[in-house]
């Protein structure tokens, strides 16, 4: 069943609250022009990208979950946390409590990535491999939660992670005043959902896209029947977008905020890869190529249009590297 959490309040007054609690930790990313890809997309479209891969998780999952500890009161953090992840949301809770003397336990669907898991082991935080899939594991961390009083940090329900992940448009309006349209990947949602509420408050002309992959492509097909609904399976390599439903928390904003979504096949996501390599010799996992992949499927769309990517990440697991870069 799709899930049902109820839609709250988030507004651009959370993530400057969120960027202030975030100043002592970390610097901006280089948001940076490539003509490269100006040439690959075409149609007069300066590409810009922000480079979240240069964060000390690799993925901008490390605002996320440090937004999220630093909100946390003395008690609740004395308490420990729990976090269920496909990878780049753990990494970010475990970095972030490590930082903060904080004690995290963090949940993994069986067979998820083997990088991954391991470098959430090496952060220090207790890893737990239960469930199939994200819902199954979710189910679990909610119960372990209740049993053990750690405090749940949602990887995309939770506003205070949410309110990280739209510190990056703050720091692209900042950057690239310019900017007329971002195009990001969409799996939980928390990343465009904080882009969404920070371009309504600073510039609302700013055109936002949603990309998911084909083979996950539950929040997609929900946009566009403007109502939830869950897919009955996920077949991606684009692990960070893998996800079964919508949340209830975001889907709104969603309905609200974009202006169009679009879904990209797998060859199209290998492709964007290897773009990112040739041209901005920079490693880009499947979730971190897929707005690049849907920049380039929206083409004329955007024309003569400055359009800021985000290259949300780069953990990418080596076997699945070498399958992208030489298909």
């Amino acid at each position: 069943m799709p899930d049902t959490s109820a839609p709250i309040s988030f507004a651009c007054d959370d993530v400057l609250r969120a960027r202030e609690r975030l100043r002592p930790y970390l610097t901006p990313t280089p948001l940076r022009h490539y003509p490269g890809l100006d040439a690959l997309v075409g149609h007069g479209i300066r590409v810009h990208v922000k480079h979240e891969n240069h964060l000390p998780t690799n993925s901008f999952k490390y605002r996320n979950g440090l937004s999220a500890l630093t909100a946390l009161p003395a008690a609740d953090r004395a308490k420990g946390v729990i976090a269920t992840t496909l990878g780049n949301h753990g990494q970010g809770v475990a970095f972030a409590a490590r930082a903060l003397g904080i004690d995290a336990v963090i949940v993994v669907p069986r067979r998820n990535n083997p990088d991954k898991n391991a470098a959430i082991r090496h952060l220090g935080a207790t890893l737990l491999e239960v469930g199939e899939d994200y819902s199954e594991t979710i189910a679990f961390a909610r119960e372990e939660a209740a049993r053990t009083g750690r405090v749940l940090v949602h990887s995309f329900t939770n506003p205070d992670v949410v309110a990280g992940a739209g510190t990056i448009t703050l720091e692209i309006l900042e950057q690239l005043p310019a900017v007329d349209a971002l195009v990001l990947s969409v799996g939980g949602g928390s990343h465009a959902v904080g882009a969404i509420a920070v371009a309504r408050a600073l510039k609302p002309p700013l055109a936002i896209y949603g990309v998911q992959a084909a083979g996950a492509p539950a929040v997609h097909d929900s946009w566009h029947a403007r109502e939830m609904r869950a897919s009955a399976s996920v077949d991606t390599f684009a692990d960070g977008i893998r996800v079964k439903e919508p949340a209830g928390f975001g889907f709104p904003i969603l309905l609200d905020g974009l202006t169009d979504f679009v879904t990209v096949t797998e060859a199209e996501i290998a492709a964007a890869v290897r773009a990112y390599l040739t041209h901005t010799h920079n490693l880009a996992e499947g979730a971190g190529a897929a707005g690049l992949a849907g920049l380039i499927t929206l083409g004329e769309r955007l024309a003569g249009r400055t359009v800021a990517l985000v290259l949300t990440g780069s953990n990418i697991d080596l076997a699945t590297l070498a399958a992208v870069v030489a298909p």
